[in-house]
């Protein structure tokens, strides 16, 4: 199983690579579909039911990974009782999300919407809850099965509601019923693995909420400026300027699951070395994760400037054109969020979580101050530009908080990573249709994040990963 790690990595990112297409494919039909006003509303929607998804989050896939590589409790235990615990807790969140709805100023037929989706929202974040014992046991294929399957099945149903002009609400009631039909599959999967059941045991629960009630506080705290860009601009805006924001965001968005997992197969081991105070492999994880997404950030900034507006309008036409230069922006916020994961994931490892609170409290009232104050006079662009800084800022603190603790990442790959960057984006600068660009640039950086051991390589007999 030593090399189990680069294996269960490369499958999940070739699952995404597919998922990634479909979900493209997704986003295409519905803006052409809805147009900007529909898939506006569509959004809110979707970024209201979001913030009460990351707020119930608690971290619990990141602790449930921890814990499981610390080995305290028998696996069965923690993953019934992490199970239990997400599905009460999120079932309280997504009751009171619509009542809280209600008294906002949105439109009724959102309101209806926003009431009526809640359960898929629920089943989504309970499905996650299950997601760290694919990466604990290292079988993250049948997991990549799952979402490439629903994801199919959820492009089949928009499709159809495409043919039939339906309005948003019939788009977010069939995302219910896949998101439903992902978290049985899921969960019937994740029982082949570890034959947990329900269970509610007060020390294990204790024992969860020790561990994640710091990162609930940082979760509730980013909520402030990860999501409340889009719900502020629905407040002083036009559905049809939200479409377009949430257009680009839908763009980038799939890019998110990179960071997540490669941290959560990670994650893991850095726990155990943790455990074992073993500061070398702790410095050589970080090193190595650090650079995997330095060269996955620097990638996208590139491609996001040079391509996000012909992906945009061949996506959803060319009324979109404006969110094809909101990723550009969009793209550097994308690759800030990369860095801040890889040192976010570490911190988690070395249980120092509770330092990062003060700075998401400064992150929350620097992003808020500037939606408020820049959303109503710069629309999109002043969210944007925002949600850049204030993902700078957090990149910056997590970087200066394992520096502190003297974690550093070396340097010595850099130069490699500079000319991966710039011979995989100068395919981009061709005048060619920009599906063969993309498909020659992605070809060439693959290629060189293998020639130039960018990735990690696997395991040594003492679960040491090499870089």
């Amino acid at each position: 199983m030593f090399r189990q790690i680069a294996h269960n990595s490369l499958i999940q990112i070739s699952g995404k690579v597919i998922s990634t297409a479909l979900g493209l494919l997704i986003v295409s039909l519905m803006t052409r579909g809805l147009g900007a006003a529909g898939f506006g509303q569509y959004v809110s929607v979707v970024a209201y039911l979001q913030f009460f998804g990351i707020l119930v989050d608690f971290g619990l896939t990141m602790t449930l990974a921890r814990e499981l590589g610390r080995g305290e409790f028998a696996s069965e235990t923690v993953a019934g009782n992490a199970f239990s615990f997400r599905s009460l807790t999120a079932g309280g969140a997504f009751i009171l999300a619509p009542i809280v709805a209600w008294l906002l100023p949105y439109a009724v037929e959102i309101k209806i919407a926003i009431t009526l989706t809640s359960l898929a929202f629920w089943a989504t974040s309970v499905q996650q809850s299950l997601v760290g014992l694919f990466q604990y046991k290292l079988a993250t294929w049948s997991l990549t099965i799952v979402e490439i399957l629903s994801r199919m099945l959820l492009l089949l149903g928009t499709w159809w509601l495409s043919r039939q002009q339906s309005d948003f609400q019939a788009y977010l009631y069939w995302l219910t019923i896949i998101n439903i039909i992902t978290l049985i599959s899921t969960y019937l999967a994740a029982r082949q693995l570890i034959h947990f059941r329900w269970t509610i045991n007060k020390p294990v629960w204790h024992k969860l909420w020790q561990a994640t009630w710091p990162i609930t506080v940082t979760i509730i705290l980013n909520l402030f400026y990860f999501k409340a860009d889009t719900i502020i601009l629905s407040w002083y805006k036009t559905a049809a300027e939200v479409g377009l924001y949430g257009a680009a965001y839908k763009v980038l968005e799939v890019l998110l699951a990179l960071p997540a997992i490669v941290g959560g197969l990670v994650l893991p081991w850095a726990a155990r070395a943790y455990a074992r105070q073993d500061k070398s492999q702790i410095q050589k994880i970080y090193s190595g994760t650090f650079d995997t997404m330095l060269a996955a950030g620097l990638v996208v900034i590139i491609g996001s400037w040079l391509l996000g507006v012909p992906v945009i309008t061949w996506l959803a036409g060319t009324d979109f054109a404006i969110a094809g230069r909101l990723v550009g922006i969009l793209g550097l916020a994308t690759a800030l969020i990369f860095i801040g994961n890889a040192t976010g994931y570490i911190i988690f490892a070395l249980d120092q979580q509770k330092k990062m609170i003060p700075y998401y409290a400064a992150a929350a009232l620097i992003g808020l101050a500037g939606y408020f104050i820049f959303i109503p006079s710069y629309s999109y662009w002043g969210a944007a530009w925002m949600t850049v800084v204030v993902e700078f800022f957090m990149a910056a603190v997590g970087f200066t908080v394992l520096w502190r603790q003297q974690l550093r990442p070396s340097p010595a790959r850099w130069p490699k990573i500079l000319l991966l960057t710039l011979l995989s984006g100068t395919i981009l600068l061709y005048a060619w249709p920009w599906p063969i660009k993309i498909t020659l640039a992605a070809a060439v950086y693959l290629i060189l994040l293998k020639l130039f051991k960018l990735w990690p390589r696997g395991l040594t007999a003492k679960t040491d990963l090499e870089y």
